[in-house]
């Protein structure tokens, strides 16, 4: 009888231990659980949709790399063309109080990311291709598309004036098809007509308007009258969804090219000769690192430029298959002195 009683006083006291022990574990883990920081929360809102080629996908391509490396929870929604939806749907998201950050950008927008951001003063911006002022929860970035575009505008010019190019004809007359005739976009086209007239001072530019960033069959029949009635050769667009019409006209006569903003050089392969980078994945990448560091500085601006990494021209294996050997060492040339300053490009933003 003894030993019973033993045995059952082991087995309660064991048991005991385990149910102790389970408990510590439980304790642990919400501990853990509770120690752990939460996730960062970022979306970009489109004020139009993916798709581009260009611009916004090049956005949305620095925000999934944030979600990958940098263990961001992103998040985009696409707000369509339609620009009478586009306060409501970033307020929306606002008013969520889900996001940390929001990110969103273009020129079109600073309107609407100012007083935003002044009614949510708790809210944080990320803001791209525009510099907004005076908002102390908006930090926004700026690319020197006048820089860009310089190199673009001399590249047009030495096809244009090439003669190992098969379709560049013998009128000196580069093309520059934009979205809209809006300050920024006509940056761009100062840009590329000084690096146009850098070199060769007798080189025309045409230049033609969209109305939006969305037409491609507009920007393709723009874009054929240049080629077929101006002499033009090569063009330049500046013009979002709306370039790959214009794009698409070059391949169409065998003509040549310039994309913007990403690679498109892989589109229209021999026809699209290179393309003007804006390098807005790096940089939106670049943001919300410093925001998740805390080193942000909201309330300040950026300009990139060539020396900063912020704009370029795209040179791949394609570049290097279709250019001319004597074209991509002038670039260089052109490249290296725009950096050490030795050539300045004037802006019509400042």
């Amino acid at each position: 009888m003894k030993n019973n009683k033993r045995w059952s006083i082991g087995v309660l006291l064991f048991s005991l231990l385990l149910v102790l022990a389970a408990c510590g574990k439980v304790s642990d883990t919400q501990t853990s659980a509770a120690n752990e920081p939460e996730k960062i929360k970022a979306v970009f809102y489109v004020n139009g949709t993916l798709g581009d080629k260009g611009f916004f996908d090049s956005t949305e391509r620095g925000m999934q790399k944030a979600g990958k490396e940098l263990g961001i929870e992103v998040k985009t929604v696409e707000g369509g063309t339609n620009q009478a939806d586009w306060a409501a749907g970033v307020e929306s998201l606002v008013s969520s109080k889900k996001y940390d950050v929001v990110v969103a950008g273009t020129s079109q927008m600073v309107d609407i990311a100012k007083d935003i951001a002044n009614r949510y003063p708790d809210q944080k911006f990320i803001f791209f291709d525009e510099i907004v002022t005076d908002v102390p929860n908006i930090y926004s970035m700026l690319y020197s598309q006048s820089e860009g575009s310089f190199l673009a505008g001399a590249f047009a010019a030495l096809v244009t004036t090439s003669k190992e190019l098969k379709a560049a004809n013998a009128d000196k007359v580069i093309g520059f098809v934009g979205g809209m005739d809006v300050p920024i976009i006509n940056d761009f086209k100062a840009g590329y007509e000084q690096g146009a007239q850098y070199v060769d001072p007798d080189v025309e530019v045409v230049a033609s308007y969209i109305g939006d960033f969305a037409n491609a069959p507009k920007g393709k029949e723009l874009t054929l009258s240049q080629y077929n009635a101006q002499k033009v050769d090569i063009v330049y667009q500046v013009a979002g969804g709306g370039g790959l019409g214009v794009l698409e006209a070059g391949n169409a006569l065998g003509k040549y090219t310039i994309g913007v903003d990403a690679n498109q050089n892989p589109l229209y392969p021999g026809s699209v000769l290179t393309s003007m980078l804006k390098n807005i994945d790096a940089s939106v990448f670049r943001a919300l690192d410093l925001y998740k560091q805390g080193k942000l500085p909201f309330g300040t601006n950026e300009v990139l430029g060539i020396k900063e990494g912020g704009v370029g021209i795209a040179k791949d294996d394609l570049y290097n298959s279709h250019v001319p050997q004597a074209i991509q060492d002038k670039m260089i040339e052109i490249e290296k002195k725009m950096e050490s300053g030795e050539i300045q490009v004037k802006s019509i933003l400042k």
